[in-house]
């Protein structure tokens, strides 16, 4: 069944195609001889005429629709980004941070109410961030249990993942019962909720440290990997050719993350001290970067 947006297309195609043909069907009377017909008024001396609104309508009907169906891949790409848990928390990660910027441009502007505003929309934004996190140990005890299955690159890999991986246990019960007292959910006192908050954001920041041997270690493997390759001498020029891409690929992979891990420290190292004086505006500028850089990875992987 046709949608309506078909509709005026449709009929607009008609009228200009008979309106065509008539006109083709008089120039073939002149050319065969025939009586010719007294002149009509053309559409050039009725400029309203409802023949030629037609016709601008289905030309900007038919570039209407050249152009959503060329926009048709990248809003299918920022569905499935959008539907992705990862994509879905990186968009509303980039809200955050970005908008205290936006708080404090508005605020050094003397635009204090809007400024407000603004600061409340990042707040909601960050306690619906904390909310969907909730759920954060079910694909952590997923994570854990398939880092136990397949083998590591190295050894030193394999025990900085199980250090990891117990810090990430320990921040995420302590995040929940953060959230749920905060909010008056469990019964809790404020002290508690107090001390849950910067143990969590402790155990945060120690991951964050880990991070940066975790990819010490794995700079040092690409090394390796990149000098045998390089020093074999029983591949082929091609095959040589895929694997220092495939190495390439996991090089930029690891300079995005560095990125990553370089914003995220201070931002663990601030929530993590009591009376910590890093600006808010600070705050905004290495989490908006760490947004930008993961939502690119996640954007590539979406494709």
């Amino acid at each position: 069944m046709a949608s309506a947006t078909d509709s005026p297309l449709d009929a607009s195609a008609v009228l200009v195609a008979h309106d065509d043909a008539a006109d083709g069907g008089a120039a073939e009377l002149d050319a065969g001889g025939g009586a010719a017909a007294p002149d009509a008024p053309s559409d050039e001396k009725r400029p309203g005429s409802p023949s030629k609104a037609l016709r601008s309508n289905a030309i900007l009907v038919l570039a209407l629709r050249r152009r959503l169906k060329g926009l048709a891949p990248t809003l299918d790409h920022m569905v499935r980004f959008l539907s992705s848990g990862s994509g879905h928390d990186k968009f509303w990660m980039l809200t955050q941070y970005f908008t205290k910027i936006v708080v404090w441009a508005l605020a050094r502007g003397g635009q204090k109410s809007a400024a407000e505003r603004v600061r409340t929309l990042s707040g909601l934004v960050a306690d619906y961030r904390i909310m969907i996190r909730l759920t954060g140990l079910v694909p952590m005890a997923q994570a854990v249990r398939d880092g136990e299955r397949l083998p590591a690159q190295s050894r030193a890999l394999q025990w900085l993942d199980r250090v990891m991986n117990a810090a990430l246990v320990c921040y995420y019960p302590l995040e929940h019962v953060y959230w749920l007292g905060a909010h008056r959910i469990v019964p809790v006192s404020d002290a508690t909720v107090d001390r849950a908050g910067y143990w969590s954001c402790r155990f945060w920041a120690g991951w964050v440290a880990l991070q940066f041997v975790r990819l010490g270690e794995e700079r040092r493997l690409i090394a390796g990997r990149r000098r045998r390759i390089l020093t074999r001498g029983d591949v082929d020029a091609a095959t040589m050719q895929h694997e220092l891409d495939a190495l390439d690929a996991a090089a930029r992979s690891w300079r995005s993350q560095l990125l990553i891990n370089a914003c995220y420290f201070p931002l663990t190292l601030h929530w993590s001290i009591r009376g910590s004086t890093f600006p808010d505006v600070a705050v905004g500028i290495c989490g908006t970067v760490a947004a930008v850089a993961q939502a690119c990875n996640v954007w590539r992987a979406t494709a």
